[in-house]
């Protein structure tokens, strides 16, 4: 089984990305999976962003923190195939999981967010041994959605033999640090944005350094330019990760 991850999607740099190359290399892969959490604007998922990433291929979208910045993910989430951070309180819309199916086995999608420098949400250690003690594939691929490196680390190593892949989001910026920990399962910190890099983390530039600057409050604008699609190749075989690596494009 081959998949492709597509990191953090965004404003209309990243769909425009997406929807201009993933059809290209989209007969490449059994899966396709892309965090769209902030698509819509730089913040957020709407029934148009999903539709032009459902359109170009993506077979699942991934939210994080700006899971609930359109009303509209609401009815995605009951509707579409959409995961929001399995470690949100209980009664929380949405899920935190999906099965997908592909030549006759099965891939266990789930994401969990992180709680350092982020949303105070429920033990993703925990969460987690409770969803792996009661779900089974022959493929397990969690997204760690945070913002500290270390709790990346230390979910990876702490899920190490026991789920095929983690690999991280959030942070939007790519890191060359792909590998197989000692037990077998494959790891990225962060698989990096799709989006414009003329910017700060896919921001306006002069927004965001005004930020700094001054201290205050500024209006979020997300940048524009040209556009760069971040991905990870996981190739599956036998229960197992056999390769992980970086997929890069550039628009010309």
């Amino acid at each position: 089984m081959r998949v492709l991850f597509i990191g953090d999607v965004m404003a209309e740099p990243g769909l425009r990305a997406v929807s201009l190359h993933l059809p290209d290399i989209r007969d490449q892969y059994d899966l396709v999976i892309a965090n769209g959490e902030n698509a819509a604007r730089g913040k957020g998922l709407d029934r148009r962003s999903y539709r032009l990433l459902r359109e170009a291929g993506v077979d699942l979208v991934s939210l994080g923190n700006h899971a609930w910045d359109h009303k509209e993910v609401y009815e995605l989430l009951e509707r579409e195939p959409v995961v929001r951070a399995l470690n949100y309180p209980p009664g929380t819309p949405g899920r935190g999981w999906w099965r997908l199916s592909a030549g006759g086995e099965s891939l266990l999608f789930v994401q969990v967010m992180g709680r350092i420098f982020m949303d105070p949400l429920d033990d993703p250690f925990r969460t987690l041994d409770a969803l792996l003690a009661q779900e089974k594939a022959d493929y397990i691929l969690v997204e760690v959605h945070a913002e500290a490196t270390s709790e990346k680390m230390a979910l990876a190593h702490y899920l190490d033999g026991r789920v095929t892949a983690v690999l991280g989001t959030h942070t939007h910026v790519p890191t060359l640090d792909t590998m197989r920990l000692p037990k077998g399962t494959l790891y990225q910190t962060d698989v990096g944005m799709t989006g414009t890099y003329a910017s700060i983390i896919g921001g306006e530039v002069e927004t965001f350094l005004a930020r700094f600057l001054t201290g205050r409050p500024q209006p979020f604008r997300a940048a524009q330019g040209r556009a760069r699609f971040h991905a990870t190749e996981l190739v599956l075989e036998g229960g197992k990760g056999v390769s992980i690596g970086p997929y890069v494009w550039e628009e010309p």
